[in-house]
């Protein structure tokens, strides 16, 4: 609980930062054009002013011919019927205007102010305004070069740019680093949930293996009574005695079998061969339980993994599967199918059992997780320890039909031998 108030409070102050920069920056960018006008507008402003007074003082305006600076692109001052009496380009005084943009300011006074575009190619902020010579009114006009503003509008898109980069940047890193520490969060899980399953193996290989000696005598004497005492309810006890015995023999079996450092991936084997004689072996037991087995295995498929791994992998699936299709309300039905699929070979165990459910498939291949009233889980855990060392895969999904479906995939084998 403390660690998630932690980690909201991060994340919200995180968040709170990213949207005061975000605000900051898009603030800033918008004001950039506003004051890059404001700014133009008042250099125009002070130079409109100047060069009235100036020509105010010399009616001649030749004056206004050394009144430059690197900000004006050109100033010109037109007459009410469009002749040109002043232009820093001498040669223009005296003509004519070729545009109509300053009418409107003779009419209705005030000043106007645009971006235009020279014949250079170049944008420059021009600005218009009347001025009163000798008794009549004229316009100033003032085309100015607009790099200083246009620099502060940059600027700004540039820190709007770096601030994002870097926002981005820090979400980038502060996510990978979230997710590196839950990735080493899962690995130690991990390590912790196999070294504690690595202690529970050993104790229970020892506990196996001392067992399975005063297990044989239990079911031996226990066969033995089943045999000399008369049909009745103490004969009753002793089958029983046997069949729990057996039973106990099998978990100490897959305990022992789950324990096994050994890996079965050294020799290859024909599939069909050991399907054959995994069913020949349930046979009998799936005839009484009304259970039907199908085999649709190609008989030239051949996988990397031993004998007898393969037969404890195909026998575990199919009493799985037979242990479903007992819980069905119509007829059970197991399929064994099986094909190439690129350099693996698929096996494939059906049922029509009420299917697993999706939460419980996520650990089903775990030791002693199981939903069944009797039974230690380790069946299906026998089984990916075996097809892990085969090096291959198994996995389970419900079909659309009803049933689970367990597709194991093991490395195919050529006839001779050699793996595809």
């Amino acid at each position: 609980m403390f660690r998630f108030s932690a980690f909201f409070l991060i994340f919200v102050t995180v968040l709170v930062l990213t949207g005061g920069l975000s605000w900051f920056a898009i603030r800033n960018y918008r004001m950039a054009a506003p004051v890059a006008q404001e700014n133009l507008r008042g250099l125009a402003l002070t130079m409109a002013t100047a060069m009235e007074g100036v020509a105010a003082r010399d009616p001649s305006l030749k004056s206004l011919a050394s009144f430059q600076t690197s900000e004006i692109a050109y100033a010109a001052i037109l007459s009410a019927n469009g002749k040109i009496i002043f232009h820093t380009n001498s040669n223009l005084i005296g003509s004519d205007v070729t545009d109509e943009r300053y009418r409107s300011l003779l009419i209705k006074g005030g000043l106007s102010e645009k971006r235009i575009q020279l014949g250079t190619g170049e944008m420059v902020y021009e600005f218009q305004t009347p001025v009163h010579l000798a008794g009549q009114t004229c316009i100033l006009r003032l085309a100015l070069h607009t790099w200083r503003s246009d620099t502060v509008i940059h600027r700004a898109r540039q820190g709007v740019t770096v601030i994002f980069s870097l926002l981005f940047l820090g979400w980038g890193l502060g996510l990978s680093i979230i997710w590196l520490l839950r990735q080493q969060g899962r690995r130690e899980r991990h390590l912790a949930r196999q070294q504690e399953l690595a202690r529970l193996g050993e104790v229970g290989a020892v506990l196996a293996h001392e067992i399975r000696n005063p297990l044989a005598g239990i079911k031996g004497y226990g066969q033995l009574l089943e045999e000399r005492l008369a049909d009745g309810k103490e004969r009753g006890f002793a089958a029983l005695i046997v069949s729990e015995a057996q039973r106990l023999e099998g978990l100490a079996h897959d305990i022992l079998l789950y324990t096994r450092p050994d890996s079965l991936a050294a020799a290859s084997c024909q599939l069909l061969t050991v399907v054959r004689a995994v069913l020949a072996l349930l046979v009998p037991q799936a005839k009484e339980q009304g259970i039907q087995l199908v085999c649709e295995l190609p008989d030239d498929l051949m996988v990397s993994c031993a004998e007898d791994g393969l037969h404890q992998l195909v026998l575990n699936l199919l009493t799985n599967g037979m242990q479903a299709s007992a819980l069905s309300s119509q007829a059970g039905v197991i399929i064994v199918s099986g094909r190439r699929a690129g350099k693996w070979v698929e096996l494939m165990v059906t049922d029509n059992g009420p299917g697993i459910a999706v939460e419980m498939q996520k650990v089903l291949f775990e030791p002693f997780r199981t939903n069944k009233a009797r039974g230690a889980g380790l069946g299906l855990a026998v089984c990916k320890k075996i097809v892990d060392g085969c090096g291959g895969s198994i996995e389970v999904k419900n079909r659309v039909e009803g049933g689970a479906e367990f597709t194991v995939r093991l490395i195919a084998v050529e006839s001779k031998g050699e793996i595809r």
